[in-house]
């Protein structure tokens, strides 16, 4: 599975996305990306096929989304 490249996110780390809930609400996960060898990251745990994620950097928004 593959997603956009997040604004934050490394090759073959985990790091933390935010996740759209059907009621509307993000959650923070943490998702373990693969290697970039292009603009889609593969990724490895986290997030299952139809999740929507937020890929802009949200570390202003970390403290008020938990």
């Amino acid at each position: 599975m593959y997603v956009g490249r997040p604004a934050y996110g490394q090759a073959d780390t985990t790091v933390s996305m935010f996740k759209w809930l059907p009621n509307g609400e993000a959650v923070r996960v943490q998702v373990k990306l693969g290697g970039h060898r292009s603009t889609p990251s593969k990724i490895k745990e986290g997030l299952q096929i139809g999740d929507r994620v937020i890929l802009s950097d949200m570390s202003a928004w970390i403290h008020t989304i938990d």
